[in-house]
């Protein structure tokens, strides 16, 4: 029996990931977005609700996959549109969670990409600090997400 969910009502998505604890779409709150000077560079911020990680997300709006690419430690209350940080020499502006909702273009179902995530954590174990991953990861990408997953919503 395949579950239903309605759209979220808070800024949050459902992010498709595969994992120990089985292939499930997890409700994941949106924290906001990160933006180059120049506007050409954006990234979503979302939390993990499960280990608390904020990751960077560059989005494949094709295959509806979310590659991670770094993770921040960024307080939620900086994205507001006015605070900028520094990432590999170069400024972003750390924007709200709800452009980062207008950059996603209404789509609340994600499907996250295990590479990019593993890539992002063994980097940032090695790093200390938020630096960025390769851009994209060559490969066959999972573009759907397989019917009757479990759905994990966060607490109301």
């Amino acid at each position: 029996m395949q579950q239903t969910f309605a759209a979220p009502a808070r800024n949050t998505i459902y992010i498709y990931t595969e994992e120990q604890r089985g292939n499930q779409l997890v409700e994941s709150p949106v924290i906001g977005m990160l933006s180059d000077i120049s506007g050409s560079d954006k990234l979503v911020v979302a939390l993990d609700p499960h280990s608390g990680l904020k990751f960077v997300y560059r989005i494949d709006h094709d295959s509806n996959n979310l590659d991670a690419a770094a993770i921040t430690e960024q307080d939620a209350s900086l994205f507001n549109g006015k605070t900028s940080v520094q990432i590999n020499a170069m400024t972003y502006r750390l924007g709200t969670a709800e452009n980062a909702m207008k950059l996603l273009r209404g789509k609340t179902q994600w499907i996250q990409d295990k590479g990019a995530v593993l890539s992002v954590l063994l980097q940032n174990a090695a790093a200390r600090k938020t630096r960025f991953a390769p851009p994209r990861i060559e490969r066959d990408r999972m573009r759907k997400v397989p019917p009757g997953v479990l759905v994990e919503h966060l607490p109301t």
